[in-house]
């Protein structure tokens, strides 16, 4: 396991950033929940507390940040992230203060707060179709009652935007909170909603993007702001589940469809534990350039794979192409439900796994840099299904 130290990295030089003011966020995910675990809704609901999974994992992601030096900790009001934030404090055995926000709650679900996943897709199809495939678009009825001048009432509909909402909240919260901690490390313990609109914000993502972020339960995600403020921010990892225990985070959109291994081939010096760490994953093929660290590090990541089909290529710059390619297949196939997970991996210049995750998640070609790639750790991009966008289930992992 990565000691603390190695958890966020350092970022690209900015001639105007001054070591005073630059500001790292971490961001952790509330531990398993009873919703979780029953396959439901939860929102901003307040009715789901943690399970005892959901406790053993903070604990261990106490003990993962002990050594790290923490200045603030802003928590959701809803119980089962103060549950978790308490947890990772008691672990590290940390007086840092801890400060709860309105702004970090999870997205107001409304109506669909508590109702299983199942019952969603089948009572509310067209509204669920949209929320998976156009959030930004996404609607939901909000009933009040509005009084009037007599005695009777009215029970008056409104329509509101749940994604823009949320986005919209934690702006705010961006606004308020970062002045106050210029050259501080503040860690935020909140939802995976939450989490995925404060990381979107920062890289300036739009809500339509709203689901290429993974957020695992006690998933740890990482922003440098070298100047202090969000136009400087970069996301140096993402989703880190490695403390407790995952080998790779777990699939959220069901095991079925393409999920890349993207290695940067710069770096041999930490292959073998990156070997060690996959030695038990299903890896169906493999992809590189014929240069000849390239193969190396791929001869040295399959020595337990012998079965891994191997491909190469002459091309500079194939991993842009391929995602084309990609792009076009599952245009093609859709309607059609892939019926099994197929795992490449991947080995390529920096830059060009810089540049297929930047186009995965709708970054543009200028925003590009916000990616931060580190030599020696792995990402995890994940193609569920033609009718779904990639997810970026990982990044910076070792």
């Amino acid at each position: 396991m990565r000691s603390s130290a190695d958890l966020v990295f350092s970022p690209q030089s900015f001639p105007t950033a001054s070591l005073a003011v630059q500001t790292q966020v971490i961001l952790v995910r509330h531990g398993r929940s009873t919703f979780n675990d029953q396959g439901r809704y939860q929102g901003s609901s307040d009715a789901s507390v943690l399970t005892e999974i959901g406790q053993q994992t903070a604990a261990q992601i106490g003990l993962f940040l002990k050594t790290y030096p923490v200045h603030t900790v802003y928590t959701s009001p809803l119980q089962r992230v103060r549950q978790t934030a308490e947890g990772i404090l008691a672990s590290m055995a940390s007086s840092t203060r801890l400060e709860t926000h309105p702004n970090l709650r999870e997205i107001e679900m409304h109506h669909w707060e508590g109702e299983s996943f199942q019952h969603v897709r089948e009572t509310f199809a067209a509204d669920y179709e949209c929320w998976k495939q156009r959030p930004h678009e996404f609607q939901l009825d909000v009933a009040h009652v509005q009084p009037s001048d007599s005695i009777a009432t009215t029970l008056v509909k409104n329509r509101c935007f749940p994604v823009i909402d949320l986005y919209e909240r934690v702006q705010q919260f961006w606004q308020e909170v970062l002045p106050r901690h210029l050259g501080q490390t503040v860690l935020i313990v909140s939802h995976g909603g939450t989490n995925r609109a404060l990381i979107s914000t920062a890289l300036g993502l739009a809500p339509a993007q709203f689901h290429t972020l993974q957020q695992s339960n006690c998933g740890i995600s990482c922003l440098q702001l070298p100047t202090g403020s969000l136009k400087s921010s970069q996301l140096t990892s993402l989703n880190l589940t490695t403390p407790i225990g995952e080998t790779l985070p777990k699939l959220k959109e069901g095991k079925t469809g393409l999920r890349l291994l993207l290695l940067p081939a710069e770096n041999l010096a930490s292959i073998h534990a990156l070997a060690a760490l996959l030695r038990t994953v299903d890896i169906n093929f493999s992809l590189t350039s014929v240069s000849e660290s390239a193969q190396s590090i791929t001869a040295q990541m399959l020595q337990s794979h012998p079965e891994t089909i191997q491909l190469q290529t002459h091309h500079d710059r194939f991993l842009s192409t391929w995602q084309h390619t990609i792009a076009a297949k599952y245009q093609q196939a859709k309607g059609q439900q892939l019926s099994h997970l197929m795992t490449g991996l991947v080995v390529a210049e920096s830059a060009d796994i810089q540049q297929i995750i930047g186009q995965a998640i709708g970054l543009s070609a200028e925003q590009i840099w916000r990616i931060q790639i580190q030599p020696g750790t792995l990402s995890v991009l994940h193609y569920p299904a033609a009718h779904q966008p990639p997810v970026l289930q990982a990044l910076n992992f070792a």
